[in-house]
């Protein structure tokens, strides 16, 4: 009797059962493999276009090329914004010259003038008023008209309110600008500047370029056509970094997680590209929610995106991918 896990069995039994069972002493069946799951190669696409309207004067590239980040794609006219500019540029200096104009005061030449003309209206009020004393004694004794001593009153009021403002003026002049004159010029003139720096950056958004680095899979404007702010100019792909979403069932979740190893083939290459999982879903899929029978559940499946390494850019968009995950115990 040969004594083994099987028990004590007669020999030509014993050997027989292991010619059907393909199996020899009491080793255990191996591991399941790990079997690859299904998903399609996607790259991250990035449309590009203008934050303005106006006509395209040049596209730089064209599809396929391969572009870094802040290279060219493609410039708009700016000919009208340069004028602009320049006129915005005129301004602000204007303004700017006169914040100074208003800070320095009134010249001592403009106070010798007004001065000067405050003391011709004080002479022509002194003369104004001796006519007047004298054409008031005449009228006394009968020897002239009422209207006319009026008519001096209503000359001297008039020129003693002419001596009054311009020595107003005067005064004016010799105490200087006042701080709310100054600080105004200086409000316009900072928004004269703001202008013109507006100006500069809408000049700067007539030039798109690209934001990082990668493949130009589309290009859908030429020279001389108008396009609206936000029309897409071309579409930036990042080849080198494509993904593939992957549907693992619910139960198989055990062991997976963000940052772990990944593998991916496709049927035209024999060589598997290195990946890692970079997001897993939350939420089930293709399920209503609630509860679920045995076989039921054995659908619900939770999308999980690999992200795969391809420096060399063999990979397209679109082509089946078979992706095995390396789970940790």
């Amino acid at each position: 009797m040969i004594n083994n896990c099987f028990g004590s069995w007669r020999p030509q039994l014993f050997f027989r059962a292991l010619a059907l069972l393909g199996i020899s002493g009491c080793a255990r069946p191996p591991a399941p493999i790990e079997r690859a799951l299904q998903g399609v190669v996607e790259f991250e696409e990035v449309p590009l276009g203008f934050e303005l309207a106006g006509r395209v004067r040049g596209v730089d590239v064209k599809q396929g090329d391969r572009v870094q980040a802040g290279s060219p794609v493609a410039e708009l006219d700016d000919e009208l914004e340069r004028s602009a500019r320049e006129v915005s540029a005129r301004e602000a200096d204007a303004v700017t010259s006169q914040v100074s104009v208003v800070q320095a005061g009134s010249r001592p030449e403009e106070i010798g003038a007004t001065a000067a003309r405050v003391r011709a209206a004080k002479a022509t009020e002194d003369l104004l008023t001796r006519n007047l004393e004298r054409q008031r004694g005449l009228f006394e004794r009968g020897a002239v008209a009422q209207a006319t001593v009026d008519d001096l009153e209503s000359q001297l009021a008039r020129a003693t309110a002419e001596r009054q403002s311009v020595a107003n003026n005067l005064a004016l002049l010799q105490r200087g600008a006042r701080t709310v004159d100054v600080k105004a010029a200086q409000s316009r003139a900072d928004a004269a500047r703001a202008a013109a720096a507006l100006d500069d950056v809408r000049l700067l958004h007539h030039d798109l370029k690209a934001p990082s680095s990668g493949t130009v899979l589309d290009v859908y404007v030429d020279p001389g056509e108008v396009v609206a702010a936000g029309t897409p100019i071309a579409t930036l792909g990042d080849t080198a970094h494509p993904y593939a979403d992957v549907f693992v069932p619910q139960g198989d979740l055990a062991g997976i997680h963000v940052g772990g190893s990944a593998h991916a083939r496709i049927d035209a290459l024999s060589q598997a590209f290195k990946g890692k999982v970079e997001h897993i879903a939350r939420r089930t899929e293709f399920t209503p929610r609630y509860l679920f029978s045995d076989r039921e559940r054995m659908n619900l499946v939770v999308r999980v995106r690999v992200r795969i390494d391809d420096p060399d850019e063999r990979l397209y968009a679109g082509v089946p991918a078979f992706v095995t995950i390396e789970r940790t115990r």
